[in-house]
């Protein structure tokens, strides 16, 4: 037993106004692969998914993980910042938080960092999950390309996504472009992913790199705009073709169609880079945190818990106003960006 006589306990904890999951307790990984449209968003990728992947490996550990809807005393508690952006009693436990793409977190013994931009130090940085239930590209379809899709919410998508010159210049090509805000885990049809979106410099730098190497894993080569975490990550040339409008797509495409060795070279330099984002891979990130920063910080001080109320009250007096910093801030960005001219056309 990690902690002598007294069990450790991982609180995984969603708030049950925000998001309902009766069955957490029950599902296994295979869950996840069978339903992973409830794995998305914020808790439910982040907190209900990582406490189904880790149970059984924090079990073996000695450490009894289990789905909680608030704080309990004495325990390590996952979290997701929507959630501990609250007053309550968290003080009393071994408070991780993760950050996702919100605003620093100072109401937290560590936060939980997606990629490795601008680290303050109360942070460890981890990946977040591959897209649950993957299903890769078929490889039968070899290097032909007549199916380009945005896998992601269609909130922030550039304007270019729905400029008919585009489009048209797609169809003379004989290719569809498709901006799918569902079922992104099929990709069996896809031939090119694009990852692009129009959004604040402050939200862009707390963005995962999430559709390049869910588009590594799945087989299939990317065209990314120049988003701090698809720079962060990329290794090489072949990590996928930097593109900033419609214009640069339709060239990458040509390219692509003109030498289909690049095109095997993208797919095959995917599948090695993805292993460093595959469940495994990010199983053991998580599972190197708890051994070497969580578990022994918190049995250094779980006596002291108890006594944080005025420390944990200070630091979310500070938190809520770094809530409010980063919203105004990614507002004002979002307006400056409104001004600015639109990107080129399709030719």
């Amino acid at each position: 037993m990690p902690g002598g006589d007294l069990p450790v306990r991982v609180n995984f904890v969603i708030d049950p106004r925000a998001a309902a999951w009766p069955d957490l307790a029950f599902l296994d990984e295979r869950d996840i692969d069978a339903q992973p449209a409830r794995f998305v968003g914020g808790r439910n990728s982040w907190i209900a998914q990582t406490y189904v992947r880790l149970r059984e490996a924090l079990a073996l550990r000695g450490l009894e993980a289990a789905p909680a809807p608030r704080f309990e005393p004495g325990t390590i508690s996952v979290v997701h910042r929507d959630d501990a952006n609250r007053f309550g009693s968290g003080h009393a436990s071994y408070l991780v938080v993760v950050r996702a793409d919100r605003a620093p977190v100072h109401a937290c013994d560590v936060a939980i960092r997606q990629n490795g931009l601008e680290r303050l130090d109360n942070e460890f940085v981890i990946p977040l999950w591959p897209q649950p239930g993957l299903r890769p590209r078929d490889r039968a379809r070899g290097t032909r390309i007549e199916r380009i899709a945005y896998l992601g919410r269609g909130g922030a998508s550039p304007a270019w996504f729905h400029d008919p010159a585009f489009h048209a210049a797609l169809a003379r090509r004989g290719m569809v472009f498709e901006a799918r805000e569902r079922d992104w885990h099929h990709c069996e049809d896809v031939d090119l992913v694009v990852a692009a979106r129009e959004e604040s410099g402050a939200v862009l730098s707390t963005k995962p790199a999430t559709k390049l190497y869910n588009a590594w894993l799945a087989g299939i080569p990317v065209l990314a705009a120049a988003e701090p975490a698809y720079r962060e990550a990329r290794r090489g040339a072949l990590d996928f073709l930097e593109i900033a409008d419609a214009g640069d797509v339709l060239a990458a495409v040509d390219l692509l169609r003109g030498r289909p060795e690049l095109y095997r070279a993208m797919v095959d330099n995917g599948r090695v880079r993805g292993m460093e984002f595959s469940v495994r891979a990010t199983r053991a990130r998580w599972l190197e945190f708890f051994d070497e920063v969580a578990l022994p910080a918190f049995l250094a001080r779980r006596v002291a818990l108890e006594s944080r109320a005025a420390w944990h009250f200070r630091a979310m007096v500070k938190q809520r106003g770094a809530s409010r910093l980063y919203k105004w801030t990614a507002g004002l960005q979002r307006l400056n960006r409104i001004s600015t001219p639109p990107a080129r056309s399709a030719a």
